[in-house]
């Protein structure tokens, strides 16, 4: 997921690791801190702050930037997508379009994945998700990518065994991302695709696409689509 429009060093096709320098108002982990001090700080603080809920990495505390629209899969949301999943993610391809706070491909790393793709556009989102990435020493399976999601569907090379797509609500990105995701080569037979939206939406399957779980959660719905054929006819 992500929320504002903001250029990447070297513009918005520039598919190359990214990071930047804390500023001088961030913590020792880069990441923002709240203006307010005491107590209102500190409630502020916990705010922008969740556990790992499962695997090697179960419990570890993340920070994430106060963003506007930033919106984390919650616990029990992500309990109920990682019981989905779990006898496909060890070993396994993991791509996390519009990545925000990191957390679902974090909770897949910590399941054991081979490798997750992190893209978001946010320089400062981005920028927290390689410091988690540095602190749980998972350089060498996590890659983060400052570019807009679409645009770099659109040059995906190899397929990857598990997406998962969570586009900003306030976008309304949510077909065209399956659009997009299924017009390219990021997916193939037998790839899982996680979408998240609001209650309200109900996607229009691509053909070959299936609907293999979905649950309500609150004001959203978790669905897990299956591709048996991709629109090339493989």
């Amino acid at each position: 997921m992500t929320w504002r429009r903001s250029a990447c060093p070297h513009g918005r096709t520039n598919w190359r690791h990214w990071t930047t320098p804390p500023s001088p108002h961030s913590g020792s982990n880069g990441l923002a801190r709240h203006p307010r001090a005491g107590k209102a700080g500190r409630a502020a603080r916990s705010q922008n702050a969740l556990r790992l809920t499962g695997g090697d990495w179960r419990g570890r505390r993340l920070d994430f930037p106060l963003l506007p629209g930033l919106r984390p899969t919650l616990s029990q949301g992500r309990e109920r997508l990682f019981n989905w999943l779990q006898f496909d993610l060890a070993g396994r391809r993991v791509l996390d379009a519009f990545a925000g706070s990191g957390v679902l491909g974090l909770e897949a790393l910590s399941r054991r994945a081979a490798e997750v793709v992190f893209l978001e556009q946010e320089r400062q989102a981005a920028a927290a998700i390689r410091e988690h990435l540095q602190r749980l020493d998972a350089m060498a399976r996590g890659q983060v990518y400052c570019v807009d999601a679409l645009g770099w569907l659109q040059q995906a090379g190899q397929p990857f065994d598990v997406v998962f797509l969570d586009p900003p609500f306030s976008a309304d990105l949510f077909q065209h991302s399956l659009q997009a995701l299924a017009a390219s080569r990021a997916v193939a037979p037998g790839t899982l695709v996680y979408l998240e939206t609001p209650r309200t939406f109900t996607p229009t399957l691509r053909p070959g696409w299936h609907m293999h779980r979905e649950a309500r959660s609150g004001s959203l719905f978790q669905r897990l689509l299956r591709v048996e054929r991709t629109e090339s006819g493989d």
